[in-house]
C-alpha cells in the first residue's frame, strides 16, 4: 500500500500514479488507452471568456501534467491563471453485500468503451441537426438524439436531431467497469465497479454575464443485473485559484461563504374555488449560500477571480410526498456542499481516500474542514439518498462551475446560471376546456397546481388527496383518489398552486440567452505569401429565420479577424485583444463594410433548403489575405454581425449590434509557405533580423516551448543540408531538409544550436548544400 500524503505532496503522487497507470496500461491494451481524452490538445469548453478540459473519463480539468499541458480551467483565456486543478464524477451506492462503493475516484475508475462513438463530441449552436425543439429530419419526433455519434432512433442518421445547448457544448459516455478502470489499485484498495454508464454534457454560453459559467449535466444509469441501493451523486472539484506559474498558489486559497437570490415572475394563477377566483401572482425563487475559493487576502496575487461549484436539479420523485417508502428519489432538493483541504489531516478536513470515506462524505458524514482555513481548498457537491436504483432506471444531476472576476459580479452569475437551468415552462398536451377548467378540482394537464401526472410502481396503491385542499388555508373539501400502477393522474403534489400552472406541464431545462449568433463554418487554406479564408451562409439564414440571434434580431454581415501579434501570451493563445479586424462584409457600405457580393462565389451550387433558403456549402464567400507573410504563424476567424432596433420611447430607437465570439484553438494555426524552387538560386530567411520581441515572435509557454523559429525559404526540389555558422566561423547547427517531392520549399530552425543553447543576438551565416545547387546567406538575431 502507498502512503498517501496531505497537500502537494497528493498531488504529486496523484499524478505519479496516472502516469504509472499510463504506462502500465499503454503497454497492455494501447487501444483501449488511446480511447481515453486526457492527452495533449484535447477537447476544451472555450465559448466563453474560460477555457476548461473536458474528458471522456468522467473528469473535467487537467489533472495530468505529465500527459497534457492543457489548461484545467482557465480564466479568462489566455491569462494563465487558473480556478481549478481538476473535477471528477462520484457515485456512490450499497451493494448486494450491504458494502459501500464509490465509482469515480480515484481517477481513471470511469473510461469510455472501445466503440469508435465513445469520443468526446463537440457541436456548435446553429449546427445541423442541434435546434432545439425542432424535428431538424423530419420525422415527426422532436430531438430524440444525443450528441453521441450514435444512430439513436434507428433511422440511419447520426446525431441528426438532438437538443443543442449553449454557444458550444460537448458530450462523452462512459462506463465505470471497463477491464482496464478494474484493474486499478490505489490507497490499497481494487476498484469495484457498480454497474454504470453515463452520459455527459457540459455547456459553455458567449454573451456577457454568462460567459464565466460552466453548465453540466449527468445521466447515470445502472446497466447491470441488480439494484444499488442508497445511490449518492457527486462532484468532487479540487478548486485552485492560483496563476499558472505559481506553484504554490494553492496553498493561498480561502473559502467565504456566498448568498445570492433570483426571483422569476412566472405568471398569474387564477383557480375558483367554491365560486371565489383565488388570483396569486406566481414567481420562481432560486436562491443558495455557497462556499466560494478565492485568493487569501494579502497574498502576492490578492486580485485573482474567484471560482465556485452551483448545484442546480437531481431527479425528484413526487411519490416521495405520499410514500417515501418506494420513492426511487427524493421529493425535494437534496443537494449539500462539503469543503475539504487536502493538507489537512482525515480526521480534521482531508479529503476522503477510501470507498467507505468517499461514501460517507457523499452523505455529509465525513469532517470538514474548519472556515476561514487558508490551504488547498476542495468541494464536494452531493445530492441523494436514490433509495433503489434498478437495472435500466437512471438519475439526472446537473449542476455548474462558474467564476467571476470578483465576489459581487459572481452573485450576478451564479443568478445567470441559475436562470439558464431554470429554462420556459411549455404547454405540449391539451388542456381541459370545458366551463371547470379553472376550478381548483381540474388537473389535466398542468392546470390549477397540478404539475405532475402521478402513477405508483406495480405493485403499490394507495389514497391521497390529488388537489392539496389544504393550500387553500381553510379547505373547501378534500376529495381523495385511488392511486394505482397502470394509469397516472393529475395531482398537486407539492401543494404549491404556482406549479402546474395554466396547463405549462413540461419544463425545457437549459434555456439559452439567444442574442449571440452562431459563427459560420469555414475552411482555411495557406498559399504562397497567401492565406484564404471560405465560409457559408447558414448563420444568415437562421437569424432571418428566428432561430439564432436576438429577437427580432436582423443580420448585418460577417467580419473577418487574424491573429498575428502573439504578444503578451501567458497561455496557449494570446488575449483576445490581439486579434485585429481585417474587414466587415454586408449587403451595404455603412460603417466601413465592404459589399458581400464581391466576395460571394455565385457560380457555387445551394446544396439544401432551410427554412424555406438556399443554403450554400463551405466556399460560398471566399477572402484571400494577401499581407500574409511566409513563414509566420496565422489564426483567422469569422463572425456573424446581427443588429436588433429597440423603441427606448415613441420616436426614438435604440439599435444594438451582436457579434459571434472569437473563438479559436491553437492547432487552428496555419503558416503561408513557399513550393521548392527547381535549384538553389532564390534562398532566403524570414524574418530577417528575427527580434525577440516583435509581435509576431510566440513567448515559450508550457505547451508550446519550442515556439521562436525562422525559417529558410526557396529551399530546391532536392535533400539538402542547411549549416548555421558565427561570423568567426563556429558552427551553430545543421538542419537536414528533404524538399523532392516539391511541396515543401521552407525549413524551420528553432534558434537553438546543436549543444542544446538559445543562440545569443548577432550575425549569422547559412550554407545550402544540395544536388540542385549551393548557396550562401546571412541573418541577424536581436534577442
Amino acid at each position: 500500500m502507498v502512503p498517501c500524503l496531505p497537500g502537494r505532496p497528493a498531488r504529486a503522487l496523484a499524478r505519479s500514479l496516472a502516469l504509472l497507470l499510463a504506462l502500465s496500461v499503454a503497454a497492455a491494451v494501447p487501444r483501449a488507452w488511446a480511447r481515453v481524452e486526457v492527452f495533449d490538445r484535447g477537447p476544451t469548453l472555450r465559448a466563453g471568456k474560460f477555457i476548461m478540459r473536458v474528458s471522456n473519463a468522467g473528469i473535467l480539468g487537467n489533472p495530468f501534467p505529465d500527459l497534457s499541458t492543457d489548461p484545467s480551467f482557465e480564466y479568462p483565456q489566455g491569462s494563465g491563471q487558473e480556478m481549478m486543478l481538476s473535477a471528477s464524477l462520484w457515485v456512490g451506492a450499497v451493494d448486494a453485500l450491504g458494502e459501500a462503493r464509490v465509482s469515480g475516484a480515484p481517477l481513471l475508475e470511469f473510461r469510455p468503451t472501445l466503440s469508435d462513438a465513445d469520443t468526446v463530441h463537440e457541436a456548435w449552436h446553429g449546427c445541423f441537426g442541434g435546434l432545439r425543439g425542432e424535428d431538424d429530419d423530419g420525422d415527426g419526433r422532436i430531438d430524440e438524439e444525443l450528441l453521441n455519434g450514435r444512430d439513436d432512433d434507428g433511422d440511419g442518421e447520426v446525431d441528426e436531431d438532438f437538443r443543442m445547448v449553449g454557444q458550444q457544448m460537448l458530450a462523452c459516455d462512459y462506463t465505470d467497469d471497463q477491464p482496464e478502470a478494474m484493474n486499478v489499485y490505489a490507497n490499497g484498495e481494487l476498484h469495484r465497479p457498480l454497474g454504470l454508464s453515463v452520459h455527459q454534457e457540459a455547456y459553455a454560453w458567449s454573451y456577457p454575464g454568462f460567459d464565466g459559467i460552466a453548465g453540466l449535466q449527468f445521466t447515470i444509469t445502472n446497466h447491470g443485473t441488480s439494484a444499488l441501493r442508497e445511490v449518492y451523486l457527486g462532484l468532487y472539484a479540487d478548486l485552485d485559484v492560483t496563476a499558472r506559474s505559481d506553484r504554490a498558489g494553492h496553498t493561498n486559497d480561502v473559502v467565504t461563504q456566498l448568498g445570492f437570490t433570483r426571483s422569476f415572475f412566472k405568471d398569474t394563477s387564477f383557480i375558483i374555488v367554491e365560486g371565489d377566483s383565488i388570483k396569486q401572482a406566481c414567481f420562481d425563487r432560486i436562491g443558495r449560500t455557497l462556499p466560494v475559493v478565492t485568493e487569501r487576502p494579502g497574498s502576492p496575487t490578492p486580485d485573482l477571480p474567484v471560482v465556485t461549484v452551483l448545484p442546480l436539479e437531481h431527479t425528484r420523485d413526487p411519490l416521495g410526498y405520499f410514500v417515501p417508502a418506494v420513492a426511487r428519489a427524493p421529493a425535494r432538493d437534496a443537494f449539500r456542499v462539503s469543503v475539504f483541504a487536502s493538507d489537512r489531516t482525515p480526521t480534521t478536513g482531508a479529503p476522503p481516500r477510501l470507498d467507505a470515506d468517499r461514501y460517507a462524505a457523499l452523505t455529509g458524514a465525513w469532517p470538514q474542514s474548519p472556515d476561514g482555513y487558508v490551504g488547498d481548498q476542495s468541494l464536494l457537491v452531493s445530492c441523494g439518498p436514490f433509495p433503489r436504483l434498478e437495472p435500466g432506471q437512471s438519475v439526472d444531476f446537473a449542476l455548474a462551475l462558474v467564476t467571476a472576476p470578483k465576489l459581487e459580479s459572481l452573485q450576478v452569475a451564479l443568478g445567470n446560471a441559475a436562470a439558464l437551468y431554470r429554462g420556459i415552462e411549455l404547454n405540449l398536451l391539451p388542456d381541459n376546456q370545458g366551463p371547470k377548467k379553472q376550478w381548483w378540482i381540474t388537473g389535466d394537464t398542468g392546470l390549477n397546481g397540478h404539475e405532475v401526472c402521478l402513477e405508483p410502481p406495480p405493485g403499490v396503491e394507495f389514497t391521497a388527496d390529488p388537489d392539496c385542499a389544504l393550500k387553500f388555508g381553510e379547505p373547501p373539501g378534500i376529495r381523495t383518489h385511488l392511486y394505482r400502477s397502470g394509469e397516472c393522474y393529475w395531482t398537486d403534489a407539492d401543494c404549491d398552486a404556482c406549479t402546474g400552472l395554466n396547463g405549462r406541464e413540461t419544463v425545457l431545462r437549459w434555456q439559452d440567452p439567444y442574442v449571440v449568433p452562431p459563427s459560420p463554418t469555414q475552411r482555411v487554406t495557406v498559399g504562397d505569401r497567401s492565406v484564404r479564408i471560405e465560409w457559408d451562409n447558414l448563420p444568415e439564414i437562421l437569424v432571418a429565420a428566428g432561430k439564432a440571434g436576438p429577437k427580432g434580431g436582423k443580420f448585418l454581415g460577417y467580419r473577418v479577424y487574424r491573429l498575428d501579434d502573439w504578444r503578451n501570451r501567458t497561455s496557449i493563445l494570446p488575449p483576445r485583444e490581439n486579434w485585429a479586424a481585417l474587414a466587415t462584409y454586408g449587403a451595404d457600405t455603412r460603417d466601413s463594410k465592404q459589399l458581400i457580393a464581391s466576395i460571394t462565389d455565385t457560380t457555387l451550387e445551394y446544396d439544401r433548403y432551410w427554412y424555406g433558403q438556399k443554403h450554400y456549402p463551405v466556399g460560398y464567400y471566399v477572402v484571400t489575405d494577401h499581407e500574409a507573410k511566409n513563414g509566420f504563424d496565422y489564426l483567422y476567424l469569422v463572425t456573424t454581425v446581427v443588429e436588433r432596433s429597440i423603441e427606448v420611447y415613441p420616436g426614438h430607437s435604440r439599435v444594438d449590434h451582436f457579434e459571434s465570439p472569437l473563438v479559436a484553438s491553437f492547432d487552428q494555426r496555419v503558416v503561408p509557405r513557399v513550393e521548392s524552387h527547381k535549384d538553389a538560386l532564390g534562398i532566403w530567411v524570414v524574418p530577417n533580423p528575427f527580434r525577440g520581441t516583435a509581435g509576431w515572435d510566440r513567448p515559450p509557454i508550457n505547451g508550446d516551448r519550442l515556439s521562436r523559429h525562422i525559417d529558410f525559404m526557396g529551399l530546391p526540389r532536392a535533400r539538402c543540408v542547411i549549416r548555421i555558422w558565427t561570423l568567426a566561423g563556429d558552427h551553430v547547427a545543421t538542419l537536414e531538409h528533404d524538399g523532392t517531392d516539391g511541396s515543401g520549399g521552407e525549413a524551420a530552425w528553432d534558434l537553438i544550436s546543436r549543444k542544446g543553447q538559445d543562440v545569443a543576438s548577432g550575425i549569422y551565416i547559412y550554407t545550402v548544400e544540395s544536388s540542385l545547387g549551393n548557396a550562401t546567406g546571412r541573418f541577424v538575431v536581436i534577442r
